[in-house]
């Protein structure tokens, strides 16, 4: 069975959910201000449009339906980019062969955590209904946690299991910087699937840490992680990744005009 787990693109952005870190704000009184932060922040950081390269690493895992503790099945490495709302992936190999593509490789992957997933969480904090849970600290950074469920007829999540597409209601709940608004982490979870495809829950996280690049500190995809419970077995896959050596590329033209003489 193929298992393919992909935040859909078709929410029309064209950033990536980064941008350099705030600095001498103040933390929000109260969650509602949490929220505003939220949304004045995301503003900003859409006309700061820039592209990122990294690393990749993607280390998955299989428990066994008795409940012995999981063991890795391999290591998935890619070199990613993210252009134009899309990720893009080269260089990939599944432990040491080179594949031409994720869509070749058997069981469960996931594509979307690095940029497609932030994209989609910040235009539905926009409209969907949301609930204030707590306040807590992630990173020794203090956030308000966040959640809004998404029916499926609503739903970005395109959910495929050999060769079928599913569009999933899920839960989220995002953790928003008390100080900048910005987004820090993300935990999307699904429970209400079809029976037919045997699986019972899908869990989908990522978190956002500091990253220095030339000078600048942005806020990126640090880890994520997803994992999928069948039904029929009480078995679980789940992979883990890692973002690193982070790159950004653009073009800079200097003009330089001569006293005329």
């Amino acid at each position: 069975m193929q298992i393919r787990i992909h935040a859909s693109s078709f929410l029309l952005f064209c950033a990536v959910f980064s941008g350099p870190l705030g600095f001498g704000s103040q933390p929000a009184r109260n969650d509602a201000e949490i929220l505003n932060k939220a949304r004045d922040a995301n503003d900003e950081l859409y006309a700061q449009l820039q592209s990122f390269v990294c690393h990749e690493e993607i280390q998955r895992y299989k428990s066994a339906p008795d409940g012995r503790p999981g063991r890795i099945l391999d290591t998935i490495t890619a070199n990613l980019s993210f252009e134009n709302g899309i990720e893009h992936y080269s260089d990939i190999h599944q432990d040491s062969h080179l594949r031409p593509s994720l869509t070749q490789i058997s069981g469960a992957w996931s594509e979307g955590e690095f940029g497609t997933l932030l994209l989609q969480t910040e235009k539905l904090l926009s409209v969907e209904r949301i609930r204030f849970q707590s306040f807590a600290a992630i990173d020794g950074v203090d956030a308000g946690i966040y959640s809004f469920r998404v029916r499926a007829e609503e739903s970005p999540w395109d959910f495929q299991v050999s060769g079928r597409h599913y569009h999933l209601p899920f839960q989220t709940d995002v953790w928003i910087s008390a100080t900048t608004g910005e987004i820090l982490k993300i935990a999307r979870t699904a429970v209400d699937i079809p029976a037919e495809v045997h699986i019972s829950e899908v869990e989908w996280t990522v978190t956002l840490q500091p990253v220095d690049l030339n000078g600048k500190q942005w806020l990126l995809p640090k880890t994520s992680s997803y994992s999928v419970l069948y039904s029929d077995s009480s078995r679980r896959e789940w992979n883990d990744m890692t973002f690193s050596d982070y790159k950004r590329y653009g073009s800079e033209v200097a003009l330089r005009f001569d006293d005329a003489k």
